[in-house]
């Protein structure tokens, strides 16, 4: 059961204050009632700050997300081959710049893991062929490519993401131009990267 440590620290507090007597006896009581209600609020005090350190790391984590998913789809928008639709993406990031709540740089990095310059979607007009639509269905392409190439390609990519710097990012803007023209090598990616980590599946042939 847990201890309510404010009320506490106010009712040792409160029995300090009424044994505040010229009596020895009293003032004896007193001085372990307010020592004992310090204590007490000293504790509540400690709940309340850890309460509030949990309730910002959670505000933090939710904002982070929040900003993450709107800049993803104001990068995607601003792409787009629907005029509308971009210019709905501008006025929400001129909102938000309004609102000091400004995410051009959450939004350059999807352009730019996305395979596009960021300086050059942004001034516009900026138009695609609705094939290049990142909302547009794909035609799959990845079934063509030799298995050997997506082996050395996966291994690559893989070893390149596992980096720090430069590698990792120019790893990532060669996956997702090679999944918007239609050959998505995520799955591959993603099994050697468990390879390189965790080693190779035992349950699969050697071969």
């Amino acid at each position: 059961m847990s201890i309510d440590h404010r009320a506490e620290a106010e009712k040792h507090l409160g029995n300090a204050a009424r044994h505040l007597t010229e009596d020895v006896r009293d003032m004896r009581i007193a001085e372990v009632s307010a020592w004992i209600g310090q204590g007490h609020a000293a504790l509540a005090a400690n709940t309340v700050n850890d309460d509030l350190r949990v309730t910002n790391n959670e505000l933090r984590t939710r904002l982070h997300s929040t900003r993450r998913w709107v800049a993803g789809h104001i990068s995607h928008a601003l792409v787009c081959s629907d005029p509308i639709r971009r210019l709905k993406a501008l006025d929400l990031a001129k909102g938000l710049d309004s609102a000091d709540a400004n995410i051009d740089d959450l939004v350059d990095e999807h352009l730019r893991d996305s395979g596009y310059d960021p300086k050059a979607i942004w001034k516009g007009p900026y138009s695609v062929a609705p094939a290049d639509d990142p909302w547009s269905a794909k035609a799959d392409a990845t079934a063509e490519i030799p298995e050997h190439v997506r082996r050395v390609l996966a291994d690559l990519l893989a070893c390149a993401l596992l980096t720090d710097g430069d590698g990792q990012n120019i790893a990532r803007s060669i996956t997702f131009a090679l999944k918007n023209e239609g050959a998505d090598l995520t799955g591959d990616i993603e099994k050697r990267i468990t390879e390189l980590t965790l080693g190779r599946d035992p349950s699969e042939p050697p071969f």
